[in-house]
């Protein structure tokens, strides 16, 4: 990567970007890198958000390269970019020469001045603007369904309001109380992403490689609000200073530590292996610096099953059944390890904590044998929790889909208006994980979707989101 001044506003960055399994299908939808960067201007201790200048798709002066054809859109907060294929197509996406403007002038830089930059890229996968429904019809704890009796998936027409009540015509669900509370009589307001709207999911869940890669552009006080290992050679865990062995496969390692106060160096050797010991707080701060968002529950059950009409105890691979793993090949951590058979980590399958993500995709795979949903998202059931806001209380219904702007506080937590904030308090837990019950996997089941669980744990994890952009289709 390089840096360019072009006058004391802006610089241009040039630089190579390559991801496996893309593809564009212009009639269903598509994945795409979300790229942004962080900056360290010389003589400055702290790295910074990048602004981007320009907005829309292939803004002026940006350069698309030599390559894969493809399109930067950057959206109207310029936190970051979206590159896709410009064209339908799928298999490696590999460009080289990409040229994006930055307004240096919003990090108060001119041209000559010296920094280092960092890129920073999350595959994405587009899911369509339309109707869906939510819940299964079965009998999936605290699952949705359709007021009036009965269990009759409640279909989402329009971007809301929602009314909750037991009445036909409104979303009603199997429990108003509790963890598993739909949050009864109310209304789900047009503000909350109920998922009608296109929106971007992370293609897989957040990783060991990434949550490194996060902790090392923060302060060393941030650092230690977002990871337990403030004890040299330790891991990241649930308990204070860390754990001087492993726990539950995750190998985020505190590795150097130049003393206060400079920043702590996070390292990891199974950087494709999804994070766990995460707290709601932490993939909070994750989206906010990254500029994504949580998504919601309701998000959470159309990017398993699409506009698909529900199958009775399905899972995000759109059956009712599932195989265990079995078979591992390769170097357990080396990145490419898979396993022969399998589409679920759950408990009684598993091999004491979480596994490399999109594990089970290969180039012959089908929807079921990958574990992936109707859009080609993957692990949405099982490997680790995912940590969408809930409808289940009125913290959670308050909820407006803000996107984060790139910054933390100086604690290192996300403030983002209307996001649950570090209580936990509006978020919950959807889609199972290596240490429950397969029946928690399914896409409707909620045993947990309300519980205000603040605390870290060996099978919580994150996957973030964000809006499209006004006028970005498939």
């Amino acid at each position: 990567m390089t840096v360019t001044g072009r006058n004391d506003t802006t610089a241009m960055v040039e630089f190579d970007i390559s991801w496996e399994n893309s593809w564009r299908y212009t009639n269903i939808n598509h994945d795409a890198a979300w790229v942004f960067f962080k900056v360290l201007p010389d003589g400055r201790t702290d790295w910074e958000r990048v602004t981007l200048e320009g907005t829309g798709t292939n803004p002026t002066d940006y350069v698309v390269g030599a390559g894969t054809p493809i399109e930067m859109i950057v959206p109207a907060d310029r936190v970051g970019m979206f590159v896709r294929r410009s064209g339908e197509g799928a298999g490696t996406t590999s460009v080289q020469n990409v040229k994006a403007v930055w307004n240096i002038a919003s990090n108060s830089l001119v041209k000559t001045d010296k920094v280092k930059l960092q890129a920073f890229g999350v595959e994405m996968v587009y899911v369509a603007e339309g109707a869906f429904k939510v819940g299964d019809g079965s009998s999936d704890q605290g699952q949705l369904y359709e007021g009036g009796g009965g269990t009759t998936p409640f279909a989402i027409t329009n971007a809301g309001p929602i009314s909750c009540s037991n009445l036909v015509g409104c979303l009603w669900g199997a429990s108003q109380s509790g963890n598993t509370s739909m949050g009864g009589v109310g209304t789900i307001s047009s503000n909350y992403p109920n998922g009608y709207n296109a929106f971007y999911s992370m293609k897989y869940e957040l990783t060991q490689g990434q949550y490194a890669d996060f902790l090392n552009t923060l302060t060393r006080d941030q650092q230690a609000t977002r990871c337990t290992a403030t004890t040299l050679d330790y891991y990241m865990s649930a308990t204070a200073g860390g754990s001087a062995a492993i726990q539950n496969r995750n190998t985020v390692r505190l590795t150097e530590d130049p003393g206060s106060p400079s920043r702590r160096v996070y390292t990891t050797v199974t950087r494709d292996r999804a994070c766990n010991w995460l707290s709601w707080a932490d993939g909070a701060a994750f989206a906010d610096w990254a500029g994504l968002r949580p998504m919601s529950e309701l998000e959470f059950e159309k990017a398993c099953r699409g506009p698909l009409d529900p199958v009775a105890d399905e899972y995000a691979f759109g059956v009712s059944a599932y195989t265990v793993i079995s078979g591992l090949q390769g170097t357990d951590g080396s990145g490419t390890e898979y396993y022969t058979a399998g589409n679920l980590i759950v408990s009684g399958s598993n091999p004491g904590g979480p596994v490399r993500v999109g594990i089970f995709a290969t180039a012959l795979s089908t929807r079921v044998s990958a574990g992936a949903s109707y859009w080609g998202i993957m692990e949405l059931s099982g490997n680790v929790w995912e940590r969408p806001v809930t409808i289940g209380n009125a913290t959670g219904r308050a909820f407006t889909g803000l996107h984060g702007n790139g910054v933390l506080n100086a604690a290192g937590d996300a403030d983002v208006t209307a996001w649950p904030n570090t209580t936990a308090t509006g978020a919950g837990f959807r889609g199972g994980s290596w240490y429950n019950a397969s029946a928690h996997a399914r896409v409707s089941d909620r045993i947990f979707a309300a519980i205000v669980l603040a605390v870290r744990n060996d099978s919580s994890g994150s996957r973030a989101g964000r809006s499209a952009p006004s006028g970005v289709g498939p």
